[in-house]
């Protein structure tokens, strides 16, 4: 019997609210001044997102050890959506791969898959340190990339963006998630 796979986006979607935004903001209340510094570049459009993660990524990951990064994805799994978790638990069964994936940063996004026993990858650093936005057709790409449809079949995805659609399309079930 094929593996099938499940694809559940995070902000908005598993939790009710913008992760890594709550992760940021958190941040800046401390003072921190390369992130106050790269989040106005942000705010006036000079960085595009991405490169906005790219960048705030590397200051986290420079500043805190594993165990802050641990403690906040515990944090975030308190806040778990019952409805949408319901959804998922109701199209899983033993042949079922649950993945998360999300546009957030996989320097806590990497502990919440562990704690929930899934796969999956928030946007992250190659070998290369070239940095991949999991975003849109990024998440695309890498679930094509990992889960290949002649080895898995595309179950069911969930997500509250417009920007998933495409991704959505790929599945027997895609579930627009709206609050």
């Amino acid at each position: 019997m094929m593996k099938k796979i499940n694809v559940i986006d995070l902000d908005k979607t598993l939790i009710p609210f913008d992760s890594f935004r709550s992760v940021v903001l958190q941040e800046l209340k401390k003072g921190n001044v390369s992130l106050i510094f790269i989040t106005l570049l942000r705010l006036l459009r000079i960085i595009s997102n991405s490169r906005f993660k790219e960048v705030s990524s590397k200051i986290f990951i420079n500043k805190y050890e594993e165990v802050y990064f641990r403690k906040m994805a515990t944090d975030i799994l308190k806040k778990i959506d019952k409805e949408v978790f319901d959804i998922i638990t109701h199209e899983t069964d033993k042949h079922t791969i649950n993945i998360l994936l999300s546009a957030s940063p996989n320097f806590y996004v990497d502990y919440l898959i562990g704690e929930l026993n899934w796969e999956g990858s928030g946007s992250y650093f190659d070998e290369q340190n070239t940095f991949h936005h999991l975003y849109e057709r990024g998440k695309i790409k890498w679930v094509k990339e990992n889960f290949n449809t002649d080895q898995y079949s595309y179950n069911m995805a969930i997500s509250d963006s417009s920007t998933d659609d495409k991704l959505l399309s790929l599945f027997k079930r895609g579930v627009k998630w709206k609050r």
